[in-house]
């Protein structure tokens, strides 16, 4: 179950899940994949009815699930566990981790630290070594999202503590206080005013997530900002790719849904078929990449999003012991 049915992302994950789902049936393990999830990415309360849904009425064996909020989520979580319903988290944490038996994601926290490293670098290519900074959030209670502002603000704050010691000009974060929230309208909504608010001052911009961030590269665009103010986002979509060809974005940091729901959806099954997953630790990494326009058009790169690609790829899958 996904946060929401529209992004991109998404489907990529769903085109992972239903991929490990054939290459375990050629191994004779038959596998059904029941995939819903709320139409929206701020429904949390549909999200509860449909996980009660699968469970229930619908007989699920397992469930893969990526919670939109990290504490509102942890009750339907526990009654499923009580059911003997086993949990695997993917994208985004669970309050209670003790309630899972996976947690398989992008390092979203070192996502956000890469995110700011680049766009220092790319404005200190400019002569900017102490640029005025915004960071455009996504929304409270999204532990994905809120590990990757953790993350750049903790890099941006090292930086800034460094050149302050040496006695240089520093990095300055101007706003980090607008949400974008969890659709493309309030995302829209949010981004006109931010840029309104900081265009005469803001010299880059980090958007967290693939809405934030295209609604953000619209408003740049309509004001004529583009390449003014450089702008770093978060995950991947068409818009956000044709921008990076043409300059008009300077990177985004991308993850790879397609082997998240993968690993999701098998390391599941691993776990129904009596193997101990949870040997080598909770977390299994997805792993985060900085797409520029230098490695834009690699296979390897487009192989993360590209759906006629990603039906190329072999995935590696972790070995586990019996119980």
């Amino acid at each position: 179950m996904p946060k929401g049915l529209t992004h991109e992302f998404w489907q990529s994950i769903e085109r992972g899940a239903r991929r490990a789902a054939a290459d375990l049936a050629e191994q004779g393990i038959a596998v059904e994949i029941l995939w819903d999830g709320p139409r929206k990415e701020s429904e949390a309360s549909d999200q509860i009815r449909i996980v009660q849904t699968l469970v229930g009425s619908r007989g699920a064996n397992g469930l893969v699930l990526a919670p939109q909020d990290s504490k509102r989520m942890v009750p339907v979580v526990a009654e499923t566990v009580e059911r003997g319903v086993p949990v695997v988290i993917i994208d985004s944490g669970l309050a209670d981790p003790e309630l899972i038996i996976k947690y398989v994601a992008t390092d979203n926290y070192n996502g956000g630290r890469i995110a700011a490293r680049h766009l220092l670098d790319v404005l200190e290519k400019e002569g900017k070594p102490a640029p005025k900074l915004v960071l455009f959030r996504y929304a409270v209670g999204s532990e994905s999202t809120e590990q990757r502002e953790k993350g750049f603000l903790d890099e941006v704050n090292e930086v800034i503590a460094a050149q302050q010691k040496e006695g240089k000009p520093a990095p300055v974060v101007i706003s980090d206080e607008t949400h974008a929230g969890a659709t493309i309208d309030s995302a829209q909504k949010a981004a006109g005013p931010l840029l309104i608010r900081v265009k005469d001052q803001a010299d880059g911009i980090f958007a967290v997530n693939e809405s934030a961030a295209t609604c953000l590269l619209n408003e740049i665009r309509s004001q004529k900002l583009n390449k003014k103010i450089r702008l770093i986002a978060f995950d991947s979509s068409e818009p956000i790719l044709q921008a990076i060809e043409e300059g008009d974005i300077d990177g985004t940091i991308v993850q790879d849904p397609y082997r998240m729901g993968y690993l999701g959806v098998w390391v599941l099954v691993r776990h129904l078929e009596g193997e101990d997953v949870s040997a080598g630790g909770k977390n299994l990494s997805t792993g985060e990449y900085l797409l520029t326009r230098e490695n834009l058009n690699a296979t390897a790169t487009r192989q993360r999003f590209v759906a006629e690609l990603q039906k190329q790829r072999t995935i590696e899958t972790p070995t586990f012991p019996k119980k």
